[in-house]
């Protein structure tokens, strides 16, 4: 029988080997930048996993039910700690640097990521004010840190980028297309 050790239980070779910058290995600085980048974002897959089982479980679960309300706190904080991600992502990632790199990844876009676009359709559904709340602080501060890194230019994802950003947090009037 092998010993379970930490690196063993959490598969961290499995896990820290999978960051694969596009960036030609000679150009350090825009190779590390991002690598910053994918860390950021494959973490806040990770974490909007979690806050997405708990979430299914409120939604799946009665009123009342043991352990609901904690559930639902806690994906609220999982909510906030990915937005601390986008705050720790513009303090840290220098625009230049996000420049650099951007064109290699073409198409990609977090607009591809179904797991947010389940946290927006179940923050919408579940009758959680702090969720919501939590989700458009995140919208928020994502769009602050799109308007910081790409100004005007277009988004990623075929879109017009801040705009395309700043018209989901204006709520849309019953009976309208989103």
């Amino acid at each position: 029988m092998t010993t379970m050790t930490y690196a063993r239980y959490l598969r961290l070779p499995d896990l820290l080997s999978l960051q694969h910058p596009l960036t030609p290995p000679d150009d350090h600085a825009a190779r590390d930048a991002e690598r910053l980048f994918i860390v950021v974002h494959q973490a806040s897959e990770v974490l909007l996993g979690q806050a997405l089982v708990d979430l299914r479980r409120v939604a799946a679960d009665r009123p009342g039910a043991p352990g609901r309300d904690h559930r639902r706190e806690r994906a609220v904080r999982f909510v906030d700690a990915l937005t601390d991600h986008l705050r720790l992502l513009r303090k840290t990632l220098r625009r230049e640097d996000f420049a650099a790199f951007r064109h290699r990844f073409g198409g990609a876009s977090g607009m591809q990521s179904r797991q947010f676009h389940e946290l927006f359709r179940l923050a919408d559904r579940l009758d959680l004010p702090e969720l919501r709340s939590a989700v458009r602080n995140w919208r928020t501060v994502h769009l602050s840190l799109v308007r910081h890194m790409i100004g005007d230019q277009p988004g990623s994802g075929d879109t017009s980028g801040v705009e395309y950003l700043a018209r989901k947090l204006t709520p849309v009037p019953d009976g309208e297309p989103s």
